[in-house]
């Protein structure tokens, strides 16, 4: 059964929060909080991010695209942002597999 959209950000809110439990970053996560200048996201952090998503929703995703997309236009990427590319993805193979 496919996650809600909630399930995702609660789940996805979890993961970052223990990514970044040694750095400094003491606010809550939340749907606006952004991976690059406020978590202090890098490259290789998104990378970590986007395989333990991948492996938590047994599904691959392209991660790759989202991050080119994001380089090229020089933006940051919100955590609400993130767990729309996430649930689109879902939805996305369950309308496939049926």
């Amino acid at each position: 059964m496919r996650p809600s959209r909630d399930a995702i950000f609660v789940r996805v809110r979890e993961l970052l929060e223990q990514l970044v439990q040694d750095w400094d970053y003491a606010r809550p996560v939340g749907p606006d909080t952004l991976l690059f200048s406020e978590l202090g996201f890098e490259s290789l952090d998104a990378v970590v991010l986007g395989t333990t998503i991948q492996e938590e929703y047994q599904q691959s995703m392209p991660f790759v695209e989202l991050l080119a997309d994001l380089g090229q236009h020089r933006r940051d990427l919100s955590v609400g942002e993130l767990v729309d590319f996430i649930d689109t993805h879902l939805s996305r193979e369950a309308t496939e597999a049926r």
